[in-house]
């Protein structure tokens, strides 16, 4: 069975928490780098089963301020984004100090909060919280039960990306679990994007789906609150550079939904075309 409307992955972390690192060791590839920040990126994978098949789609954000993302997350315009994620991924490294342990849960706590509040108790994404290799040693002597007990707190599993073979249950670990917890998950999104209008032809013909420039819109938008750029596009605070790099993540949003539209058949890409031009003319 094809699932052709699948939920949404998001991987997210700290700045330098090797977020596309974990999506090259998952997916085989990762989105290139295109400034100093990861937020903003897009990426997929190909997944078949015995099952399904399906193309995820992922997006990738940036934490450099857990406060500030909670703040921009909870409110209820977000509650679009975080309604068609079927999961999270959270990156972080090994902690070195007590302090970079305290963010970790904090971090932990402030994501279990946004998808309470958009979701309620019965949401039923798969959360993952990854931990990465870390260049410093030695770092905080915690055992694998200890860093369980700590991200079930929070409704994540927790996964050792360096953790290699099987667990006492005979599962997989590293980042081989992390492929089969999301492997297992149920992505159908269900049949949402049907009633759109096709485009015309000469009508941006490598648009994306109109629901997944919705939602990228939407996630866009909420990172632009937490940079500090208006509802109107102008910087609230900063200048120049500032305003660069919005337009830099704008390109690449561009660039990503080209590289997207080019392997779906051509009556899905005139079908979205013009949906997708008005919702990126909404962010000009």
């Amino acid at each position: 069975m094809e699932i052709r409307n699948p939920r949404r992955i998001l991987a997210l972390g700290a700045p330098e928490s090797g977020v596309l690192g974990l999506l090259k060791d998952l997916t085989g590839s990762a989105p290139d780098l295109v400034t100093d920040t990861t937020a903003g990126l897009s990426h997929e994978w190909h997944v078949t089963t015995k099952y399904y098949t399906a193309t995820l789609p992922i997006w990738v954000d940036e934490i450099p301020s857990v406060a500030e993302w909670r703040t921009e997350f909870i409110k209820p315009e977000a509650k679009e984004v975080v309604s068609v994620l079927g999961a999270w991924i959270f990156c972080f490294r090994k902690p070195v100090t007590s302090s970079q342990l305290d963010t970790i849960k904090e971090t932990l706590k402030s994501i279990a909060d946004v998808i309470e509040k958009a979701c309620g108790y019965g949401g039923d994404q798969v959360c993952l919280a990854v931990a990465m290799p870390q260049s410093t040693t030695p770092y905080l002597d915690k055992s694998n039960e200890e860093w369980e007990e700590e991200c079930m707190e929070y409704g994540f599993e927790f996964v050792d990306s360096e953790a290699k073979g099987k667990n006492e249950f005979g599962e997989e670990m590293g980042v081989k679990r992390v492929e089969d917890a999301l492997k297992a998950h149920e992505w159908d999104g269900g049949a949402d994007d049907e009633g759109f209008d096709f485009g015309d032809e000469g009508e941006f013909e490598e648009g994306l789906d109109a629901e997944e420039r919705e939602m990228g819109d939407e996630l866009f938008g909420l990172k632009m609150a937490v940079n500090g750029v208006g509802e109107d596009g102008e910087q609230v605070e900063g200048g120049e550079e500032e305003q660069v790099e919005e337009l830099e993540k704008l390109m690449r949003r561009m660039v990503a939904i080209k590289d997207t539209s080019e392997g779906m058949p051509e009556a899905e890409r005139k079908r979205f075309a013009t949906k997708a031009v008005n919702d990126l003319m909404k962010d000009l």
